[in-house]
């Protein structure tokens, strides 16, 4: 019997006896070797790898491989295995770009969405090596039991692998997918990334055999559901193939391919799925296949019909489906506008997004619902950007930057996410334009293009954009104005806890401008906590005037943040600190009396400051029973002032 105690054991020996050979490799390199968990991706890794096939430094994802890393090759890949390796790589481009619930059935020329699958394919080479087994016996289970169980246990990405090796006729593979999908007893290994396999190949008779085997799932709706929810993630042709067998059948029947259908399509979520239909199947079966019949789709008013265009049309290649959204965006009413933006949120490629969404934004700059329809895929990882930014290390998470040192933020060229700084700033005006406008609750469209769709637009959605931008163009006017939109950021919209704490350390750290100063001095009261934690650490961090002191005394009003108040307040001069004390006991608040009262309790510890204070001792009268008590322990010997200072609350 094999257990997580079993299976972790190999998982070590695998992964530590790679990383041995690899010693010699860069840190960036040694970080794409396997880990023990084996969903980790190398974020650093991948960007610059993506940023190289951006730049059209390599023209596809071998080249980039064999110039870039041929020692990680070499550590990962037996030598055997190594053209079958970069001709997988070769073909990743022809599969779909997207993946998870939420991906829809898009392909692209370019290989930088498929950064990631290849660093994992690299790891699973580098694990078929560990096992020392051939990928036919391990899929049929002519293996050690233990190997198989492992296998099974922990996720294997060898569906590229396995094209590969059907397409390059590597001995008994193909018929070992033959007697998996024909025999009886098998159907352990008839896996999601098996079935990847066959669809990601170039074998024809391998679709016919699992069109077969979808008519032949009968009442097995687990088999079924396995096929089509994996059919749209390999070529095109495979793909056709599949769909005419559930046309032609009309399997649109079972709901385990209705699902399916939602997904690849993306206009119904998993509640509404029912209301896929075989009249929908045909409307996308012919947008895929008649293109006159697709461009009419385009231009009608019907939101299902123009999303099954534009579905078609990225479904053989991503940048023309941008192109028909733009051209939309630019002449089309409003409603076919709206719809574009549905399916512009599915692209899951943050420059093709960005680069869709602003053209609706120039093209109508001052329509809200628009606006709030392509926020969504608007610089939505915004947050991210900001934390990338502002942390040391780049695989930590925000949870880990709330107790992180604050260090100087790292400058973002405005050409990573827009055409030129000129654009940017175009944009950041439009976004500011719309801040105006957008009243304080914000905008709500319910239903919004479909009976089941919503859509939100928020202060904070605005905010967040609005800062990452303004640190992008380096301008201190614009600095200023976004910092003061910090404290909206989490307000009444999506939000990522930290947010409002990132965008602080970015635009806060040791702010040249008396406008950010105040800003900052001002979030040590925040009630959100990572944020006012954050201010306490930025503040603390940089050299404050008098006039800085002045505006902390005033933090004193409120409970939260009170600690990090007056431990930056006691790094005054005694004489400073004296006159601090003297203002807060002058002024009304109690919150005040009592902040002033525990900063004369530390001077009193120091010899030689207590002097100080008598001038503004001798003037002050208690009010409360707490300020009585602590009053007394600056002129007496009384315990009792302290247990009201560690009272929680206070």
């Amino acid at each position: 019997m094999y257990t997580y105690e079993t299976r972790r054991k190999l998982t070590v020996a695998w992964v530590e006896g790679v990383r041995e050979r690899g010693g010699h490799l860069s840190e960036q390199e040694k970080e794409m070797l396997p880990d023990i968990y084996a969903y980790g991706i190398p974020r650093e890794a991948c960007d610059t790898m993506r940023r190289l096939l951006t730049d059209g430094e390599y023209p596809s994802l071998s080249r980039l491989y064999q110039k870039e890393h041929p020692a990680l090759v070499d550590v990962c890949v037996p030598k055997g295995r190594q053209g079958e390796f970069y001709y997988a790589l070769d073909q990743m481009n022809q599969y779909q770009m997207t993946a998870g619930w939420h991906r829809r059935s898009l392909r692209s020329e370019s290989y930088a969405p498929f950064v990631d699958r290849s660093v994992r394919l690299l790891r699973a080479y580098s694990r078929m090596e560990f096992y020392g087994v051939a990928l036919s016996d391990l899929l049929t289970g002519n293996v050690d039991a233990e190997l198989f169980d492992h296998a099974r246990s922990d996720y294997l990405p060898y569906a590229e692998m396995l094209a590969a090796q059907i397409d390059m006729g590597v001995e008994g593979v193909r018929q070992a997918v033959k007697d998996l999908l024909l025999g009886e007893g098998n159907t352990l290994m008839v896996s999601h990334e098996m079935i990847r396999g066959v669809v990601m190949c170039q074998d024809k008779e391998l679709y016919a055999l699992l069109g077969k085997f979808l008519l032949a799932a009968r009442l097995q709706e687990g088999a079924r559901q396995a096929v089509c929810e994996t059919m749209d993630e390999g070529r095109p042709e495979a793909f056709m193939h599949l769909f005419s067998v559930i046309e032609d059948n009309n399997l649109i029947r079972y709901s385990s391919v209705k699902r399916a259908v939602s997904t690849w399509i993306g206009i119904f979520d998993e509640n509404s799925a029912d209301r896929i239909s075989e009249k929908l199947v045909r409307l996308m079966s012919r947008c895929l296949r008649e293109e006159a019949f697709r461009n009419e789709q385009l231009a009608t008013n019907d939101s299902v019909a123009i999303s099954c265009a534009l579905w078609a049309l990225g479904f053989y290649n991503a940048k023309d489906a941008m192109d028909a959204v733009i051209s939309l965006a630019k002449s089309g009413t409003k409603n076919q506008k709206m719809t574009a933006s549905y399916f512009t949120r599915s692209l899951q490629e943050e420059r093709l997004k960005i680069q869709v969404s602003k053209e609706v934004l120039k093209e109508s700059p001052d329509d809200l619902a628009l606006a709030a329809c392509f926020m969504i895929s608007f610089l939505d990882q915004a947050g991210m950007h900001l934390l990338s930014l502002s942390k040391e290390k780049t695989n930590v998470s925000y949870y880990y930057m709330k107790d992180a040192a604050v260090t100087k933020p790292r400058k973002m060229d405005a050409k990573k996410l827009f055409d030129s700084k000129e654009e940017a700033r175009q944009v950041y005006g439009i976004l500011k334009n719309i801040m105006d406008q957008l009243p304080k609750k914000g905008l709500v469209l319910s239903p919004c293009i479909f009976p089941w769709y919503e859509v939100t637009l928020t202060q904070s959605d605005l905010a967040l954009r609005l800062c990452l931008i303004a640190w992008m163009l380096e301008d201190e006017a614009l600095l200023d104005e976004a910092a003061a939109f910090i404290p909206l950021i989490g307000q009444g919209g999506r939000y990522v806890s930290s947010d409002r704490s990132i965008a602080a350390r970015v635009l806060l750290y040791r702010p040249a401008s008396q406008v950010r100063r105040r800003i900052l001095l001002d979030l040590m009261h925040n009630p959100e906590e990572y944020t006012c934690k954050s201010a306490y650490m930025l503040a603390d961090d940089m050299k404050l005037a008098d006039e800085d002191y002045r505006r902390l005394e005033q933090n004193l009003k409120y409970k939260k943040g009170r600690e990090g108040t007056l431990a930056i307040l006691q790094k005054q001069p005694p004489e400073a600190l004296a006159a601090s004390v003297g203002r807060l006991l002058a002024a009304k608040p109690e919150e005040c009396h009592m902040g002033a009262l525990d900063l004369a309790l530390e001077m009193k510890k120091n010899d030689g400051q207590f002097a100080l204070l008598t001038p503004y001792l001798s003037e002050f009268e208690p009010q409360t029973g707490r300020e009585q008590v602590l009053y007394e322990e600056l002129t007496a010997d009384n315990s009792a002032a302290q247990d009201i200072l560690n009272t929680p609350g206070y």
